[in-house]
């Protein structure tokens, strides 16, 4: 074990900066490990909340910190080197630079890679890996050698799961990811925008109104999930949607607002009121109806039927559901909810005030990228819509696999699942990430919401957005699938 943490795990994956690779990191690293304790950081964005563990007898190694994020996803790194603080040079450096590795762990590559959650024995099953998982039942007891053998296989099945993996990522040609950078099925979609040169919303207008930011958030409930019978057996039917997110996105153009240089609003109160006021299912089966719900909407609300945020029965956690609503002080909701509330109620809600938007401009660093390198799957970012070219492609490959046999059938078929991912992955998630760290302290803080005024506040949870945050983006289209659910409500 010493040899192996001080020549290999040291010697190597630190000190040579290789990447450190294995299934279930965490837990390999943990059962090195000589002591453990919290983990510390000086950064927000940091690993506080996590573990540190001490792996090397010799004081001037670093500590490996790991803070879980999923049930399949934790960041590991090296904490900073004792000797880069205690040597001449590095107090005199204000700044030193940390040496922090790189830790490929397999179970969360292939969630991000296979949408699905694998052991190592279903993984190695299901990339069809020739030296697959043994089993075993001598974990704890006297060394042999066939318990030697067991490990030495496992750290085979291992190797060949990471180069089936690093090889269908590789099909994807992301020339500017690594694959220790894919934690899920959004970092996919985000590697994708990288590679069309797309530049997120908030480096491209930065001087956005955060009292306006805060009012779209407002409006946005993410999904819908309900049991409207309860305690009663009864026959259903099973429904689904075909590529829900990716298809209200193709219909309200909203490839246009990620391609942007950003973008613009206007009023129009007035116009809202008359399409609530006339709005029928027929004009909701029109393609081209759905290019006019770029927008969010304050209402008066008086018995409509709205996604409401509250604390239901005797829940100390406030959760959503949707109910008929009445408020003293006016909400704000997505057009597509105030029409899901007439189509569901017979009439119309009562508008305050409307923002309508639009994209302005073309982002100048677009190129066109082959999707999963195929070059018959080519987008450009400036003339395609991103959303409609997957899937379309999507079904075009169901198509070639419901028609193949054997090998180019298990082909196909893996092909249309990964244009499913990328799909869902880039036309959602991506847009409302907020990460929430715990501070030590709590810091004066404003916050911005439906009254569209900064309020101060004082918090030791600090939010910060991801990387393609667009919450407009985010809003209008969960409000557009809530939308789909009350159309097929109303018509059943």
């Amino acid at each position: 074990v010493k040899e192996f943490i001080e020549d290999v795990f040291f010697g190597i994956g630190y000190d040579l900066r290789a990447n450190i690779i294995g299934f279930n990191l965490p837990f390999d690293i943990s059962r090195l490990s000589r002591s453990h304790d919290s983990a510390r950081s000086r950064s927000l964005s940091g690993m506080r909340g996590g573990f540190t563990f001490k792996l090397s007898e010799k004081w001037w190694r670093p500590r490996i910190q790991i803070k879980h994020h999923t049930s399949s996803l934790a960041f590991i790194q090296f904490a900073a080197s004792p000797s880069a603080f205690t040597s001449k040079s590095g107090r005199k450096r204000k700044n030193v630079r940390i040496r922090r590795g790189h830790f490929l762990d397999l179970r969360t590559v292939a969630a991000a890679l296979t949408s699905e959650l694998h052991t190592l024995a279903s993984l190695s099953s299901s990339l069809e890996a020739a030296q697959k998982k043994s089993d075993t039942t001598e974990h704890g007891k006297m060394l042999s050698a066939q318990y030697i053998a067991y490990a030495i296989q496992d750290v085979e099945a291992t190797w060949e799961c990471f180069v089936a993996l690093r090889q269908r990522f590789d099909n994807h040609q992301l020339r500017r990811t690594r694959l220790n950078s894919i934690f899920s099925e959004a970092s996919l979609g985000k590697a994708y925008l990288r590679e069309l040169g797309i530049s997120p919303w908030r480096t491209m207008q930065p001087d956005f109104p955060p009292e306006l930011i805060g009012v779209i958030m407002s409006t946005y409930y993410g999904g819908r999930a309900e049991v409207r019978i309860r305690r009663l057996i009864t026959q259903v039917q099973y429904c689904d949607f075909t590529s829900m997110y990716p298809t209200v996105c193709t219909l309200m153009r909203l490839w246009a607002f990620v391609v942007a240089k950003g973008m613009t609003w206007r009023d129009s109160d007035k116009e809202t009121q008359n399409l609530l006021n006339r709005v029928t299912l027929s004009d909701l089966q029109k393609a081209e109806f759905w290019l006019g719900l770029r927008t969010i909407v304050q209402v008066q609300p008086d018995a409509d039927i709205f996604p409401v945020r509250a604390r239901y029965a005797d829940q100390a956690q406030f959760t959503i559901g949707l109910n008929y609503l009445s408020s003293d002080f006016p909400m704000w909701f997505t057009l597509a909810d105030c029409i899901a509330a007439n189509l569901l109620t017979g009439k119309a809600p009562k508008v305050l005030k409307a923002y309508t938007f639009s994209p302005e401009g073309l982002q100048s660093s677009l190129w066109p990228v082959n999707i999963m390198g195929n070059p018959e799957y080519r987008v450009d970012p400036a003339k395609d819509d991103f959303y409609r070219s997957l899937i379309d492609l999507r079904m075009a490959v169901q198509e070639k696999e419901r028609h193949a046999r054997g090998d180019a059938a298990a082909k196909f078929g893996m092909e249309q699942f990964t244009l499913k991912i990328l799909a869902n992955a880039t036309s959602y998630g991506i847009f409302v990430e907020l990460n929430v760290e715990e501070t030590a302290v709590k810091h004066a803080l404003q916050r911005f919401g439906a009254t569209g005024k900064a309020e101060p506040i004082s918090s030791d949870k600090m939010e910060e957005p991801g990387n393609y945050y667009h919450p407009l983006l985010g809003t209008l289209i969960t409000g557009a699938a809530r939308l789909m659910l009350a159309i097929a409500e109303r018509l059943a």
